[in-house]
């Protein structure tokens, strides 16, 4: 049990929580009589003082069962209250390191009271019985903290004892500065300055303590300090003589940097260390762990904090290095001499050459158990002479490197802090209350400094230097990504300091890879980009990523869909390698080259795929010479390959055009990417890359570009279901390819206002933009055209003109070689099958899509063959199953935000209950109206009316229907003439 610093538990190598500051107090109140029986009565005064709750007794009781699940035997209950027996205490550990430093002091060995003096200060961890509030515990820690001041002037008589002038004047002047009032400091103090020659400095030092204790307290210094005073005037200070040196092997190194009191989190890490450290000795290596992870990770606190907890598993001292100087790293020769030192060997007594520096130190420490911890280590290499070559000392090494060569080393390796783990530190360091007080600016906070415990802790320690600040100030501040790596300063915590380390080992083709994908900003990325950003070949370029893996400035994402390892950027380090690049890097031409090898490899993955949308092509295109690895893992899987890298692609699109890089190659990347977004519903990046597109084509005046980019963004708002928007795009898109002359361009616009205006049920505008398109078109666009022309004759009920237009665009479509368009017009063909009563036809048209459509991958596309298909099997008497197909066509189009299918298919949901006389028919086919409502298709808001007066026998909603179908002039104002829903609903229940 820990008291010297914030109270704390640990238990087979875990640190376990305590619960509550009452269950706290409780176990100090105990601890401080630790074997002792104390009283419940007592226990309650103690925690409450002396104003207990009525209810403190079966509290106490509460807390005390509790505890012993911390606990366990070391808490028992002994009449009349309750003893802990813990296996180890600081406090007591300490009181017994002063008593063996005061009965040596007695014996005249100055050399071994310092050494115990030295070993019990070092279990101070902060002030102790920090976090308990108490009376009585403000009252022991009091004295606890008088025995730690004794302590230290301890150690200065032991040096004064052993002639160590130099360091016992340090070390008092620097515990008199801090408690000005101690007599017994000045003393030492004095004398000290006295015997190294410095008389007046010595009289200086009694004016002083006198002139604090006038001022502050208003009395004459004590009896002591005037007879020091009165012997150094008269120069007749007796001078005893110096001890003899302390032998070498009796020296103990306490050399660790201090713990942190706010340790956070890496539980698990930190038991897996001192795991290693109580393992059995079974073999005759030395027990090494290598800490490894990000810069600012939290190594170096990690090994400190083991280190500290293993002292009396290692009680013959620990030795520490920061193998990364403030200057320059250490080299192996400066480290050795350092621990030679540090045990006892003066530096005239130290070899001059590393080998036998390195055999006297393993000879040194064979016999003892030490920690070593070796911080900052940059390769195996550095370390290797460090290592004690014994079974009997436990290394600890951190580095941002594995250090997979190290043999027989235990890697342990830390990853980001968690969220909830973050918050916890940002409010034990920050203040608990004030970050409660703001939950979502502290939240803001944590995810901007991306689970890095030394931006954590920067942001913490800026909040603490501006205590008025409220958390939402930082939280906006850091949302500035110019300035988030200037926030996350504060003195010697800065997160671009640390980062600098790492950057400082890379040479130029390394440095120039990490600013241009730095730049670049990239969600995630293949190792391939950097073949056309450095002019590398595949190997290499893979080589140059993995080195800055392996320098912690880039981390692996996973493998993507293809089989390849994808990378990522910590966002902290994508701002400084950003804030690292130069003009020197050609950024120009190096991402000008990769967007012309994206243009490449998005054309030989397009032309694989099936075409959603009509191709729009840009002139001119780009020639670049692609490595030929590169097409074929395109070709082999381009559904896969497209997945995987449109992230980046779009990302690369947008900061091109940030950059004011080759606009032309990105309107054409653009174009490429729209069938592929098409096919999937990927709204998101069609939207971004063509927002791009068309700032850049504006911007250069490109009316040509421009007329390309808004017919792409008539596609996209079209495949939303946006059709205002469509009709908007369509039209600016036909006005700017008109203006230039574009007639392939102006003809994709005309057939996306055909098309729009068809599914409004304006059949006349509809028409006449379809016939232009087929004037002007290749066999691509005369296909889509006789396609639309095709639905217009059916919906307005000549259907042998409708199988005229769509037989002759499922001939062109099987010319072209496209398949889903070949899938599409067979659907239409379905649909004036199912018109004209040929329901097995209809059925065998919409199978034959389907397959078509499913072996072309196009999900969503499916979707609609099987809702012919439905539709022709209800027709045709064949309804088993139909059910199941009709739930896996809504969740398809759920999750590709298809609002139209949605539409579709829960009106056939419909349909299909209306047929078989259930009772959802009604509610399933009001849905679909509400949908067709929004949507604002006028026809298939008739078409469900009907269905749904027939569902409900609502007289006014089937004669609203019908005036609809008459206003439209459609096929079914002249089929329902003369019927009625009841009509309407005979006609559709299966016999």
């Amino acid at each position: 049990m820990l008291a010297l610093g914030p109270v704390e538990v640990w238990n087979g190598g875990r640190q376990v929580a305590l619960g509550g500051p009452k269950p706290r107090t409780l176990l100090v109140a105990l601890l401080l009589q630790l074997r002792q029986v104390v009283p419940a009565e007592r226990l309650v005064d103690l925690i409450w003082d002396e104003s207990p709750p009525q209810s403190a007794g079966a509290l106490v009781h509460t807390y005390v069962s509790s505890l012993r699940r911390v606990a366990g035997e070391a808490l028992v209950t002994r009449a009349p209250g309750y003893v802990l027996d813990v296996e180890y205490s600081d406090i007591d550990e300490f009181t017994r390191h002063v008593s063996l430093a005061r009965q040596a002091e007695r014996d005249g060995d100055p050399a071994t009271a310092f050494r115990h003096y030295e070993q019990g200060l070092a279990l101070w961890r902060g002030p102790a019985l920090h976090g308990i509030d108490a009376n009585f515990a403000r009252g022991h820690a009091l004295a606890l903290e008088e025995s730690r001041l004794s302590a230290q002037e301890g150690l200065g008589r032991c040096e004064l004892a052993q002639g160590r002038f130099e360091d016992a004047i340090g070390r008092l002047s620097a515990l008199a500065h801090s408690h000005p009032a101690r007599e017994d400091t000045r003393l030492l103090l004095m004398s000290a300055l006295y015997r190294a020659g410095r008389q007046a400095d010595a009289l200086n030092v009694y004016r002083e303590a006198r002139a604090y204790l006038l001022d502050e307290l208003g009395i004459e210094p004590g009896e002591k300090l005037q007879t020091l005073h009165r012997q150094l005037l008269a120069g007749v200070l007796e001078m005893p003589p110096i001890a003899t040196a302390p032998a070498r092997d009796v020296v103990v190194p306490h050399h660790l940097p201090p713990d942190i009191s706010d340790f956070t989190g890496r539980q698990d890490v930190l038991a897996r260390v001192l795991a290693v450290a109580g393992a059995p000795a079974n073999t005759t290596s030395t027990p090494t762990v290598v800490i490894s992870g990000f810069g600012g990770a939290g190594k170096s606190a990690l090994a400190v904090r083991a280190a500290h907890l293993l002292r009396r598993q290692y009680p013959d001292g620990q030795l520490f290095a920061d193998l990364r100087g403030a200057e320059r790293d250490l080299r192996s020769h400066e480290v050795v001499g350092r621990f030679l030192g540090l045990l006892g060997v003066l530096g005239k007594d130290q070899p001059e050459g590393i080998d036998e520096r390195v055999e006297l130190y393993r000879r040194l420490v064979a016999d003892r158990k030490l920690v070593i911890v070796l911080d900052n280590a940059r390769s195996e290499r550095q370390v290797r002479s460090l290592l004690p070559g014994n079974p009997n000392c436990f290394v600890i090494i951190t580095s941002r490197s594995r250090l997979t060569g190290l043999e027989g080393a235990d890697p342990v390796e830390l990853d980001l802090l968690e969220p909830e783990v973050s918050a916890e530190m940002l409010s034990r360091i920050a203040g608990e209350q004030r970050v409660k007080a703001e939950p979502e600016a502290a939240r803001h906070i944590v995810e901007l400094c991306g689970g890095v415990p030394l931006a954590l802790r920067a942001a913490a320690a800026k909040l603490l230097a501006r205590p008025h600040w409220p958390l939402r100030t930082l939280a906006k501040r850091l949302s500035d990504e110019r300035r988030r790596l200037d926030e996350l300063t504060v003195g010697d915590l800065a997160i671009r300091s640390s980062l600098r380390l790492n950057y400082a080992d890379l040479d130029a083709q390394h440095r120039t890879a990490f600013h241009l994908l730095a730049l670049l900003d990239m969600p995630d990325f293949g190792a391939w980009v950097a073949v056309p950003l450095l002019l590398v070949d595949l190997d290499e370029a893979e080589d140059v990523v993995e080195h800055l893996v392996e320098l912690r400035l880039l981390d692996v994402a996973g493998v993507d869909h293809i089989g390849r390892v994808r990378y990522r950027f910590h966002d902290l380090v994508q701002l400084f390698g950003a804030e690292q690049a130069s003009l020197d890097d050609d950024v120009t031409a190096a991402v000008g080259r990769l967007l012309a090898t994206w243009v490449t490899l998005v054309e030989a993955g397009s032309k694989r795929l099936p075409r959603v949308t009509l191709g729009l092509r840009p002139r001119p295109g780009v020639d670049e010479e692609v490595d030929p690895r590169l097409v074929e893992e395109v070709e082999e899987n381009p559904m896969g390959w497209l997945h995987s890298e449109t992230g980046a692609v779009v990302r690369v699109v947008e900061r091109a055009h940030d950059l004011g890089v080759d606009e032309i190659t990105t309107t054409l990347i653009t174009s490429l990417l729209s069938s592929s977004f098409s096919a999937r519903n990927e709204f998101d990046g069609w939207q971004r890359t063509h927002d791009v597109a068309l700032r850049a084509a504006r911007a250069q005046g490109n009316t040509a570009a421009e007329a390309v980019v808004l017919a792409g963004l008539g596609q996209l708002r079209y495949e939303q279901d946006d059709f205002d928007a469509a009709l908007t795009n369509f039209q600016q898109a036909a006005d700017g390819a008109e203006l230039v002359g574009d007639d392939a361009t102006l003809a994709v616009a005309l057939v996306g206002l055909g098309t729009v205006y068809r599914d409004l049920a304006s059949f006349d505008l509809a028409r006449s933009m379809l016939n232009r398109a087929v004037q002007l078109g290749d066999d691509e666009i005369v296909a889509a055209a006789a396609y639309g022309l095709g639905a217009v004759d059916r919906d307005l009920g000549d259907l042998a003109a409708a199988e005229a237009a769509l037989e002759r665009s499922l001939s062109l479509y099987r010319k072209l070689d496209d398949q889903r368009g070949t899938a599409l017009a067979l659907r239409g063909l379905s649909l004036c099958h199912r018109a004209s009563g040929k329901y097995l036809a209809a059925v065998e048209s919409s199978r034959e899509a389907e397959a078509l459509l499913r072996a072309a991958g196009d999900e969503l596309g499916a979707v609609y063959a099987v809702q012919s298909l439905v539709k022709a099997s209800l027709r045709a008497g064949l309804f088993e199953g139909l059910d199941d197909l009709l739930a896996e066509c809504v969740e398809v189009c759920g999750r590709q935000r298809d609002r139209f299918g949605l539409a579709l298919t829960t009106r056939t949901r419909g349909e299909l209950s209306l047929a078989l006389g259930r009772p959802d028919a009604a509610e399933l086919l009001s849905e679909a109206l509400g949908l067709w409502t929004e949507l604002g298709a006028p026809l298939w808001r008739a078409r469900t009316m009907r269905d749904l007066a027939a569902a409900t026998s609502d007289a006014e909603t089937w004669t609203a229907a019908l005036e609809l179908f008459r206003s439209l002039g459609v096929r079914e104002a002249a089929e329902l003439e003369g019927m009625t829903a009841a009509d309407w609903l005979s006609s559709t229940r299966l016999p």
